[in-house]
């Protein structure tokens, strides 16, 4: 039998049949042509080599007024804007508490147990970062306890605890010269309660654990104890974030060094100009909806 040679048409034809498309590709997975041959792709590279916290619910990308493209990552913990290669941390801060914060740790044990005498009003995962704290003595120094930190566990409405970290993120473990407080200055930043990565629908059978409540009865989702889904736009360069079932945030882009604050609380918020972004929120879940701008 003699070799048939052929020669195939390059590029995907998916405007004809399969059949009707003799010697030409119709389909394809990953593939790109190269002097009319096709050739497979050669892999991925990542965009951005550090990782950010939670499972991200929302992406929206934009582009400033020195035309540097600019990206807004909405996860179930935080709320990120990626620039160049580092994703930069703007979630809001719900509640500062100033000279209230107070720390204990125990010899051989990582777990920091904090005390907040002006109530934290926190969750499990919450993030709180803290400044002007002073070392405990020996492992457990003041940049330790200085940083960002996510909440362990809640024993109470002024208690809770954390896992200490040095500024690369490896577990510390205290000593037995730990026996200070941190002082009497500490602050404490507590930013907006994180969001489960999963729900419930509904608020009856299944809702809460096994055993809760009366035979019959209901229960429900409380507003910080649902799926976090986030609902954001672009007002010219700067972004307007809002959390389900949380309050409307702004994030000016010309001062990258702050986080998203409150938008009731900038100047001009209570005003209605004309020809300007318009704002409607949801009676039932407060989501955000931008209509436009002009």
């Amino acid at each position: 039998m003699a070799i048939v040679k052929y020669e195939f048409k390059p590029g995907v034809n998916k405007d004809n049949t399969n059949y009707s498309n003799e010697f030409g590709w119709f389909d394809s997975n990953l593939v790109r042509f190269k002097k009319g041959l096709p050739e497979k792709i050669g892999g991925w590279a990542k965009y951005i080599t550090t990782a950010f916290l939670g499972k991200c619910r929302a992406l929206h990308q934009w582009v400033n007024l020195n035309g540097t493209s600019i990206i807004g990552l909405g996860t179930t913990f935080k709320y990120y804007i990626a620039r160049g290669d580092a994703f930069v941390d703007i979630t809001p801060i719900r509640k500062t508490n100033t000279n209230t914060i107070t720390f204990a740790a125990s010899n051989g044990s990582s777990t920091i147990t904090v005390t907040d005498s002006g109530n934290h009003d926190a969750q499990v995962n919450d993030f709180v970062t803290f400044s002007s704290a002073v070392s405990l003595g020996g492992n457990i120094t003041a940049d330790v306890l200085n940083q960002n930190y996510q909440i362990d566990s809640i024993t109470s409405t002024t208690v809770y605890t954390i896992t200490a970290k040095d500024t690369s993120g490896s577990t510390v473990t205290a000593n037995s010269s730990d026996s200070g407080n941190g002082g009497s200055a500490t602050d404490g930043e507590y930013e907006v309660n994180v969001g489960l990565d999963a729900t419930v629908l509904g608020t009856g059978w299944s809702t809460d654990a096994w055993g809760d409540g009366t035979w019959g009865s209901s229960s429900s989702l409380s507003a910080i104890n649902q799926l976090r889904i986030w609902t954001h736009d672009n007002f010219g360069e700067d972004l307007v974030i809002n959390p389900r079932a949380g309050s409307i945030y702004y994030y000016d882009e010309s001062n990258t060094d702050q986080r998203a604050v409150e938008l009731a609380g900038k100047v001009g918020a209570n005003k209605v100009p004309t020809k300007a972004l318009q704002v409607i929120v949801s009676e039932k879940d407060r989501h955000l909806i931008v209509l436009g701008a002009d």
